[in-house]
């Protein structure tokens, strides 16, 4: 019984349809989920590229817009520094930096920059005069502790230091601002750093005598901007009277040479040895007179002694001048004549006698009668 009930069932299996499983893309529900999917991908795509041209558009718009503004107030800046106004220009600058530097050009940035670090330079310089050499050196005294502030209260102090003209205070002050934020606001940054960085260039040289950090300083500063009028006149003087100094004792010539064009410009411009470039041209002229007068050129010698002498000498090299300059008369008289040929000296009371001239007689031709063929008559007794 049993086995007739499941012979039966094998033939009620034998007889169901075999369902063969199709593949995804065979079925027709799959292409309707497929078009969807790329619909929505196309409508997204549209939408970014959408946003991204309506961003690029404002862009745009707000940079076209904002050309005028950065021009107009670049414009009105150069005016403020040309009519003394240092503090409105430096407030008009700082507005295109902190609120347009996004809009400008990098040439446009530069242009900022520069005009900062002039206002800057212009509003120390003529608060305070530039000083003058001194024959003291004053050597700065500091102690230089971390600071963990934040980078406004940096900012702010850095200013102050550069209004108070500390320099070295301020430089450290800028360095520790960029320790904790190099982004912070660079270009005012750069700015002061430059003002900093000039005007210890400039305290070295005049006040302490520290010529080549003094150099070095003002190198560092033309990084940021470059140099004004009167340090770059600064600097040249101060690397001819290095040069000059460099033949001391060496090369007189030279040393004329150089502190001659140093000492007019800046007599009192000196070194760590305390010489202004006055006390080294006239002790240059002296030595260098003395090799010219041993060398028998006592007319150039005399030149040079004569400017020692003016300038400030001691009895002897006054002395010395005199026996120099009697020289330099008795080179220029005429040599003797050379011996075995006397010189007439006239007797006194008589004139030196007259050379008396002889009147050279011209010939003079007698006309010659021509002979005629008349015989000639002879006298009568």
């Amino acid at each position: 019984m049993n086995e007739t009930v499941s012979g039966m069932n094998k033939d009620l299996k034998n007889d169901k349809p075999e369902r063969v499983k199709k593949k995804f893309f065979q079925k027709r529900s799959s292409w309707y989920i497929l078009g969807l999917v790329l619909f929505f991908l196309v409508v997204a795509l549209g939408v970014l590229l959408g946003v991204s041209r309506g961003i690029t558009d404002r862009i745009r718009l707000a940079d076209a817009q904002a050309a005028p503004k950065i021009r107009s107030q670049i414009t009105s800046a150069k005016l403020d520094l040309e009519e003394g106004r240092f503090e409105v220009a430096l407030g008009r600058l700082d507005w295109l930096l902190d609120e347009m530097s996004e809009q400008m050009s990098d040439e446009e940035l530069a242009e900022v920059g520069e005009l900062y670090s002039q206002a800057l330079l212009m509003q120390t310089t003529f608060k305070t005069p530039t000083p003058q050499p001194s024959p003291t050196p004053t050597e700065p005294v500091y102690t230089p502790t971390p600071d963990l502030r934040g980078a406004e209260d940096l900012y702010d102090l850095a200013k102050q230091h550069i209004a108070e003209q500390l320099w070295d205070e301020a430089i450290q002050t800028i360095e520790a601002l960029r320790l904790k934020n190099l982004d912070f606001r660079p270009v005012q940054v750069d700015g002061m750093l430059y003002i900093a960085l000039r005007n210890r260039g400039v305290q070295k040289i005049l006040v302490e005598g520290s010529l080549e950090p003094g150099i070095y300083d003002l190198s560092l500063a033309e990084r940021f901007a470059p140099l004004d009028n009167t340090a770059e006149g600064l600097r040249t003087w101060t690397r001819l009277y290095l040069t000059g100094a460099s033949y001391w004792e060496i090369d007189w010539s030279q040393v004329v040479l150089y502190f001659g064009q140093v000492y007019p410009h800046l007599p009192n411009l000196r070194d760590g040895t305390f010489m202004t470039a006055t006390e080294r041209y006239r002790i240059g002229a002296i030595e260098y007179a003395y090799e010219l007068a041993g060398a028998g050129l006592y007319c150039e010698a005399q030149e040079y002694i004569e400017r020692a002498v003016e300038m400030g000498s001691g009895p002897e090299v006054v002395e010395n001048a005199r026996l120099i300059a009697e020289a330099c008369l008795e080179s220029l008289e005429p040599p003797p004549p050379p011996p075995g040929e006397p010189t007439p000296t006239p007797t006194p009371g008589e004139e030196p006698d007259e050379p008396i001239e002889t009147p050279t007689e011209e010939p003079t031709e007698e006309p010659t009668e021509e002979p005629t063929g008349e015989p000639t008559e002879e006298p009568e007794e």
